[in-house]
C-alpha cells in the first residue's frame, strides 16, 4: 500500500476542492485563506502569495455563489456604452476593467446607441440583475424615466462625460475649457481667424461645455461669432462630413475646423479630399481623443487627447469606494486635464 505524500492533493468528501483544502496546503487558518483570497489588505504579501500558490496547485476555484450570499453582492458592475463602435469607448472600457479586475468584478456591458429607451431598457435589466454599481458613459441623465432608475434604489452609479446640470451626482470628466482653449490659441497663433465649430450631441453637457469654451476662446482673441461657422454634429464620421460640406459651400469659408471629435474630423477629411482642399495648405484641421488611428501617417490629425483610460478607472474606483462603504457619501466629482497634441493637420493660414 503506497503512502501518499505529504500536503498532497485531498480533495474533500464531495470531490472537489475546499478552502479547507486549501489552508491545509498552506498550513493556515481557513479565516486566512479566506481573507487573502479577498483582496483584503490585513493579509501580508507573502502569507497571501502562499495561499494563492496553494490554490492553483490543488486547483482551487473560489465559488463566487459562496462569496456573493457571504458577503450580500453580486461582484458585478454595469456599464452602459453610447456607442460601441466609437474607437474612444475600448479605452474607457479598459480603465473600468482595469479595477474590475483588482476587485474581482465581472462587468456585464450594455450598449445603448445613444438612445434613451435603449438606454432605460439596459438599465432596467442591469438593476433586476442586482449589479453592484453602475457605469454610465456619456448616457441620458436628466429625463424623469432615468432619474427615477437611479433613484430607485442604493445601487451607486457615476457618470463619465455627459453630467446632469440639475442634479449633484458622481461624476468624471475632462477640463475642456483647457483643451479647447488650447486648440483655439494654436490656431490663432497660426494666422486663423476664421475658426469654425462642429458640436457634439444636442443633449450632451460635454458638447455644451466644449461650445462655451469655444465662445470663451473667441472673446479672448477678439474673434466675432459667426453663427454659420457652427455646425450641429454627433461624433460619427458622417455627421463630421456632413458639417464639412455646410461649411465648403459658404461664399467665405473657414480656413480652419475644429471638430467635436477625431471621427468628426475623420468626416472632414473625407470632404476636403473630395472638395479638392489639401490639409493643412487650405484648411488646418483639429480633432479630439487623440484615438490610436489619429496618429496614423495617412491622416496625421492634430488632436487634444483626453485620458480616457485613466477617466474610466478613476470612475470604476468611485463606485466601488461606495460599494465598499455601503453608504451613499456626498457625490464627487474629477475633472482630468486635456493635452493638445500637434500633428500634421494644421498649419499656418
Amino acid at each position: 500500500m503506497t503512502k501518499k505524500p505529504p500536503h498532497s492533493k485531498t480533495p474533500s468528501a464531495s470531490g472537489k476542492v475546499s478552502i479547507f483544502d486549501v489552508a491545509r496546503e498552506a498550513g493556515v487558518a481557513v479565516s486566512t485563506v479566506s481573507n487573502a483570497l479577498s483582496g483584503k489588505t490585513i493579509v501580508k504579501e507573502s502569507t497571501r502569495e502562499r495561499v494563492q500558490a496553494a490554490a492553483d496547485k490543488l486547483g482551487y476555484r473560489v465559488s463566487v455563489v459562496a462569496r456573493s450570499l457571504r458577503m450580500q453582492r453580486t461582484f458585478t458592475l454595469g456599464v452602459l456604452l453610447a456607442d460601441i463602435a466609437n474607437p474612444s469607448s475600448p479605452d474607457f472600457l479598459r480603465g473600468i476593467e482595469d479595477i474590475a479586475d483588482r476587485e474581482q468584478c465581472s462587468l456585464l456591458v450594455c450598449n445603448t446607441d445613444g438612445q434613451l429607451d435603449k438606454q432605460l431598457a439596459q438599465m432596467r435589466v442591469l438593476l433586476d440583475r442586482r449589479v453592484d454599481g453602475l457605469v454610465l458613459l456619456s448616457q441620458h441623465c436628466e429625463q424623469p424615466e432615468v432619474r427615477a432608475l437611479l433613484e430607485s434604489g442604493d445601487t451607486p452609479y457615476v457618470m463619465i462625460q455627459r453630467r446632469s446640470l440639475r442634479h449633484n451626482d458622481n461624476y468624471v470628466g475632462a477640463n475642456n475649457e483647457e483643451g479647447i482653449g488650447a486648440a483655439m490659441k494654436h490656431l490663432v497663433g497660426l494666422g486663423h481667424q476664421r475658426i469654425a465649430l462642429i458640436r457634439g450631441p444636442r443633449d450632451s453637457s460635454t458638447a455644451d461645455e466644449r461650445y462655451d469654451a469655444y465662445l470663451n476662446a473667441l472673446r479672448a482673441c477678439q474673434l466675432p461669432l459667426k453663427e454659420e461657422y457652427v455646425a450641429q454634429g454627433d461624433y460619427h464620421v458622417s455627421g463630421g462630413y456632413a458639417a464639412a460640406k455646410q461649411f465648403f459651400a459658404l461664399e467665405t469659408r473657414p480656413t480652419a475646423i475644429l471638430a467635436a471629435n477625431d471621427m468628426s474630423a475623420i468626416g472632414v477629411m473625407n470632404a476636403a479630399h473630395e472638395a479638392g482642399l489639401r490639409i493643412p495648405q487650405d484648411l488646418s484641421l483639429i480633432g479630439l481623443d487623440d484615438i490610436e488611428m489619429a496618429s496614423f501617417t495617412p491622416i496625421n490629425l492634430t488632436t487634444i487627447a483626453l485620458p480616457r483610460r485613466e477617466m474610466g478607472a478613476a470612475a470604476t474606483s468611485l463606485v466601488m469606494r461606495i460599494i465598499r462603504q455601503k453608504s451613499q457619501p456626498k457625490p464627487k466629482q474629477k475633472i482630468f486635464p486635456m493635452k493638445l497634441i500637434v500633428r500634421g493637420s494644421t498649419g499656418r493660414v
